[in-house]
């Protein structure tokens, strides 16, 4: 049975180390990464620790909850992912909903927009990983912490524990 993880970018593989790179260094140094628009790249430490994750979950699939999917379209995802070295890219992307009320948090339009996905697309096994607080997702929802994200000590079972609640 595939199982969903709702994927945030920034915060999660991406780290303010990265949010301060010279894009024009960047480009320069990265043809690829100039063809894409990307701003930054990933991290190397969160990249390889998301990867070991997505090799002991082989059957796990990427949903693109992440305000990314608001400026690349899937398969410009699909090759900043492989650019940046994730073994998998998403399948997905959340829809894009407006505050359903004036001054609606971040937080709760991306927690809107999860629910909105699987209403479309059930899934038994998913869970949500992102820097900003989605607890409102209860047990399904992993919190990276924005300076250390995928790479943070621990996360891998933190993870297991959001999509596996029941055997952990």
């Amino acid at each position: 049975m595939t199982k969903i993880i709702f994927l945030d970018i920034d915060g999660v593989l991406a780290l303010p180390k990265q949010f301060h790179t010279n894009k024009e260094k960047l480009w320069k140094r990265d043809r690829h990464a100039y063809g894409l628009g990307v701003p930054y790249m990933f991290d190397e430490k969160c990249v390889i620790a998301f990867n070991r994750f997505l090799l002991m979950n082989a059957d796990v699939s990427i949903v693109l909850s992440s305000d990314w999917r608001k400026h690349f379209s899937l398969d410009t995802c699909e090759l900043i992912f492989k650019i940046n070295g994730v073994a998998k890219f998403p399948i997905a992307f959340t829809p894009q909903l407006s505050p359903a009320v004036p001054d609606e948090s971040l937080e709760s339009i991306r927690v809107r927009e999860i629910k909105e996905w699987l209403i479309t697309n059930p899934f038994a096994i998913w869970c949500a990983v992102d820097d900003m607080d989605l607890s409102e997702l209860g047990d399904k929802f992993a919190q990276t912490d924005y300076r250390m994200g995928f790479g943070q000590y621990g996360f891998i079972e933190k993870m297991e524990y959001a999509l596996y609640p029941k055997y952990c």
